[in-house]
């Protein structure tokens, strides 16, 4: 009976060492602010079109520094500085996009090479946000689609009150971002929203999380994510199972929503951008990119994908647009 208790003991502790240390440090290695751009490599399976993403980036990034955006400020809703650029339209414009990007980038080199498209095809205004804890914004924790939401509801309600009342907006989001603006359109959007775009955003956080776990480190450990899930609200005050979860809120969503994913997205896998898809109850599309991976779409179907987004937007965003 002794070693009975001695065997419980051990098992207890290794459940806790497991739990408490294994799980904050999951947490800091995941969600505290890192320093470099995009996934590691192991997060991503070798996809030959990340070359052509990087050159198109650095392409789009030099563009926009050439337009001389103006850099702006937003104090978020607990205090932190958020930083971002905004180009205004090339001719005078009520039409407003803002760019959610995703985990580890920043609005310039995520959303780069698509903001051509936006400025001298379609003549927007263009918002492009530092997510917390990430390129200019303030912050160390990444709140992974739960707090982000909130953000970007902030920065968009700002500049509709500079631009003038008449504004209309659209959110754009690509993978993190995809997820933070899926959680603006469950979480009563104001009325001059009028339609999202969702690129490659994943279903839950903590199914995200866990998913990359059993990827990265071939085996899921349970105790050590249910860990990482106790640090995040200790930290983060908010839930990766219920706050970063677009699909479990879709049912609250308001707007219409362009769905947009990689056929061959390996890290969030086409299957969560067609459940959640499938699960809105708003004016929806869905258009996966054969080929594609994770955040490739635009840049292995260019054409299509801009044809596809302008007639979303041509049919939410007023009057239609004059390329």
């Amino acid at each position: 009976m002794t070693w009975l208790w001695i065997a419980l003991i051990c098992l207890a502790a290794l459940f806790a060492l497991i739990f408490f240390v294994g799980g904050y440090i999951g947490f800091r290695g995941s969600l505290r602010r890192r320093k470099v751009k995009g996934a590691s490599s192991r997060m991503q399976t070798p996809d030959p079109n990340l070359q052509m993403r990087h050159d198109m980036e650095a392409a789009g990034r030099a563009w926009l520094f050439g337009q001389h955006p103006e850099e702006v400020e937003l104090t978020a809703y607990d205090g932190l500085t958020l930083r971002g650029y905004f180009l205004p339209a090339a001719r005078p414009s009520d039409k407003l996009v803002v760019c959610a990007h995703g985990y580890s980038y920043n609005g310039p080199d995520q959303f780069g090479a698509l903001l051509p498209f936006y400025h001298d095809d379609l003549n927007y205004n263009i918002l492009l946000p530092d997510q917390r804890a990430h390129g200019r914004s303030g912050g160390d924790w990444i709140g992974f689609g739960a707090l982000e939401w909130r953000d970007i509801l902030d920065w968009a309600a700002a500049f509709v009150e500079r631009l003038g009342p008449e504004t209309q907006v659209v959110l754009h989001g690509i993978s993190m971002g995809g997820a933070t603006v899926m959680n603006c359109n469950a979480h009563n959007p104001p009325d001059y929203i009028k339609c999202v775009v969702e690129d490659c955003g994943y279903t839950n956080g903590y199914e995200m999380i866990a998913l990359v776990a059993k990827r990265d480190l071939q085996i899921i450990i349970p105790p050590m994510v249910w860990g990482l899930a106790f640090w995040f609200r200790v930290f983060q005050h908010s839930s990766l199972r219920k706050d970063a979860d677009p699909y479990g809120n879709i049912a609250k969503c308001k707007l219409p929503t362009l769905f947009i994913h990689g056929a061959n997205d390996r890290f969030v896998p086409a299957e969560m951008g067609q459940r959640c898809h499938d699960a809105a109850a708003v004016e929806k599309e869905l258009l996966l990119v054969e080929g594609a991976g994770h955040s490739l779409s635009f840049f292995v179907a260019q054409e299509e994908y801009e044809a596809k987004v302008k007639a979303w937007l041509e049919r939410w965003m007023g009057e239609k647009i004059v390329a």
